[in-house]
C-alpha cells in the first residue's frame, strides 16, 4: 500500500513540474523604464497592455525607479499606453509577444495636457 502511494505521489510531482513548464513557455512579459523629456524616471506612471485580439488588459504602475514589468501575459499582439496626469499619453502598437520573449520598451513622456497623446509608434517586437 505504501509503494502505490509514494508511486502516486511521484507521478502526481512529475505532472506537475510537466504543467508548470509547459505554463512557463506560454507566456511572455514587456517591462521597461518611464521617463519624460529631460531623462528623469517617473514613479507612479500607469502602465497598461492590451491583448489586441481579445481585448484583455493588465495594468501595472512604475515604481520610485520608474521601472515597471508586466509578467505572464498571453501571446499575441499587444497596444502599451503610459499615462500619468500632467503628461501626454504615450501610445506603442504592434508588441507581438512570442514565446518567452521578453520586450522592453521604454516611453518617453511629453509635458502636456492629460487628453493629449504622444504619437502612436508601431513596432514588431517578437524576441
Amino acid at each position: 500500500m505504501k509503494r502505490i502511494i509514494v508511486c502516486a505521489l511521484g507521478a502526481f510531482v512529475i505532472c506537475a513540474l510537466v504543467c508548470n513548464a509547459a505554463w512557463a513557455q506560454a507566456t511572455a512579459q514587456i517591462s521597461g523604464t518611464v521617463r519624460d523629456q529631460t531623462g528623469a524616471v517617473l514613479p507612479g506612471v500607469e502602465i497598461i497592455a492590451t491583448q489586441t485580439e481579445t481585448g484583455i488588459a493588465r495594468m501595472a504602475l512604475t515604481n520610485e525607479t520608474g521601472s515597471y514589468v508586466l509578467p505572464n501575459l498571453a501571446l499575441g499582439s499587444y497596444r502599451l499606453e503610459a499615462s500619468l496626469p500632467g503628461f501626454r499619453s504615450y501610445i506603442q502598437t504592434g508588441i507581438v509577444l512570442q514565446v518567452n520573449s521578453s520586450p522592453v520598451v521604454n516611453p518617453v513622456l511629453e509635458i502636456g495636457q492629460v487628453s493629449e497623446q504622444s504619437g502612436i509608434m508601431s513596432e514588431t517586437a517578437g524576441l
